[in-house]
């Protein structure tokens, strides 16, 4: 009884700060209250004015464990659900509340005009997630920030912007290499998504050492760090101070991240389905010898399709040898299965070799590292005599995968 009555005098507290802010011609207000840990916050939204308290939590002080709504019966395009989503990721990423019609406008791009698109997004997003957000806690980030491709590339591998950038994170060429990513003839690491998350995670994180802020660090990875810089007045400025002085499409940047956010959140409101069993991990490992994907598929009892999007980054769908190979599995038993020792040679068990003069069996031997007696019994050779012109069947040297 004592903790109920402790709680009724904690609403009342709340109830006494709402009405205090009401001035005489009752206009429209909300609170809300989002428990914390060691704090609770309490947000009272009067029309376009938004102020936040933060209480000290203590044992004489019960919380709910859920976010508590109190509200007028105005109808709004962002419901009670909606908004309980929305504050408690404008405290985790520290940002300003905006107004709700710069989300809304993207709530319906994507949960309404886009929606089948959003849908494939999402679920394209499932493949990743878990190698994304164990890479961002890695580095201490938001995890939050795990929807950011979304907005960025409908977290399509292969996606190519009309400016260049490429790859789930969408980077340029320059901004890539300046954060570790190889692009040559024969890779393009922008498109590796395991290697690619790490650049974007070092990159985020160089941006949030410069602003301190996360709404300009979106808006700085959208356009770069300069373009931010030089339309700051004040050190303190935060992105809704400044957005009208931003590109048009870095305007549009955050709020577009925030409706995918609550989109993400609450999938089922907007009619998208997610599939829940489309998660998977990833074991990396450099690949041993240059092979095509579709061979490494087969030997890997892995879908095509799937392996391609993971390494999306070889060019012509060959895994070059010394470059980073992204092995999907769903269950740490079908990884032991798969990886404990697998074979990975062509699907030619041999290559062709012209004896020329002066050639011997031990030659032929040493120069393929493949012993007398297999390159003997391959060809059918009785003895040790070849003669100029012949043609051998070499044995192609097998490599192994290893746990």
């Amino acid at each position: 009884m004592k903790k109920i009555g402790q709680y009724y005098l904690f609403a009342g507290m709340i109830l006494a700060i709402l009405f205090s802010s009401c001035s005489s011609k009752k206009p429209t207000t909300k609170t809300y209250i989002i428990p914390k840990k060691d704090k609770t916050y309490v947000i009272i939204k009067k029309e376009d004015q938004t102020r936040v308290k933060v209480i000290k939590n203590s044992e004489n002080t019960p919380v709910p464990k859920e976010p508590v709504v109190i509200k007028s019966d105005e109808a709004v395009h962002i419901d009670k659900e909606d908004e309980g989503i929305l504050y408690e990721e404008f405290i985790n990423l520290g940002l300003r509340v905006p107004k709700y019609s710069d989300i809304e406008e993207y709530l319906y791009f994507y949960g309404v005009k886009n929606r089948a698109w959003t849908e494939a997004a999402l679920n394209r997003a499932n493949l990743y997630m878990p190698m994304i957000k164990s890479v961002f806690r890695q580095y201490g980030l938001p995890e939050e920030l795990a929807y950011l491709p979304v907005v960025e590339s409908g977290y399509d591998p292969f996606a190519t912007s009309y400016s260049g950038a490429a790859g789930i994170w969408q980077f340029i060429k320059t901004t890539g290499r300046r954060f570790g990513l190889r692009i040559n003839r024969y890779v393009d690491e922008r498109r590796d998504p395991y290697k690619s998350t790490v650049a974007a995670a070092k990159y985020l994180k160089h941006l949030y050492g410069i602003f301190k802020r996360w709404d300009l660090v979106l808006a700085a990875y959208n356009c770069g760090e300069g373009c931010v810089l030089r339309r700051m007045e004040h050190p303190l400025n935060n992105f809704w101070e400044i957005k009208y002085d931003l590109p048009d499409q870095t305007q549009k940047y955050v709020p577009k991240f925030l409706a995918v956010v609550l989109i993400a959140k609450n999938p089922e409101k907007y009619g998208i389905k997610i599939r829940k069993t489309n998660v998977y991990y990833v074991k990396t490992q450099k690949t041993p010898i240059t092979a095509s994907l579709n061979y490494i598929a087969r030997n890997l009892r892995i879908d095509y399709k799937l392996l391609k999007k993971y390494n999306a980054h070889f060019r012509r769908n060959v895994a070059v040898r010394g470059y980073n190979l992204n092995i999907p599995y769903k269950t740490l038993a079908q990884k032991r299965l798969f990886l404990k020792r697998v074979s990975y040679i062509k699907k030619k068990r041999y290559r062709y070799h012209r004896v020329k003069k002066g050639d011997t069996l031990y030659r032929i031997s040493k120069k393929y590292g493949v012993s007398i007696e297999k390159i003997k019994k391959l060809n059918k050779i009785k003895g040790s005599l070849i003669k100029p012109g012949m043609v051998l069947k070499i044995p192609l040297k097998e490599v192994s995968y290893r746990r």
